[in-house]
């Protein structure tokens, strides 16, 4: 038997097409210049395949066109100081950073 590279699908179509050939192995393999035993390790190539998920027998993979959506908003929480006697101080993001150091002043003062 002639040597002969075949490609993956090659080997596929070659698989599938036995059961369907209706010949026995031997007359089938013989018919398209294939060993047996590559047939056969070939056919447990593919079971492995479907087995652990990777089947490629499934569709081609397509493109599908993809719409752009402005971004979701985003949830802002403000900054909580727990202070020493339980009170809390809850700072907004867009705070004023001026009258957040008179705050904290005050409250250094107070304590």
């Amino acid at each position: 038997m002639a040597q002969r590279r075949r490609t993956r699908e090659q080997w596929r179509e070659l698989v599938e097409g036995w059961p369907r050939s209706g010949l026995t192995q031997q007359a089938y393999c013989e018919r398209h210049g294939v060993a047996p035993g590559s047939l056969q390790r070939w056919r447990e190539v593919f079971r492995q395949a479907r087995a652990r998920g990777h089947d490629q027998t499934a569709e081609a993979v397509r493109l599908v066109p993809v719409q752009w959506v402005d971004a979701l908003p985003t949830v802002v929480t403000p900054l909580i100081l727990v202070l020493a006697d339980g009170q809390r101080l809850e700072i907004a993001p867009d705070f004023d950073t001026a009258t957040l150091k008179r705050v904290l002043t005050v409250l250094q003062e107070a304590a």
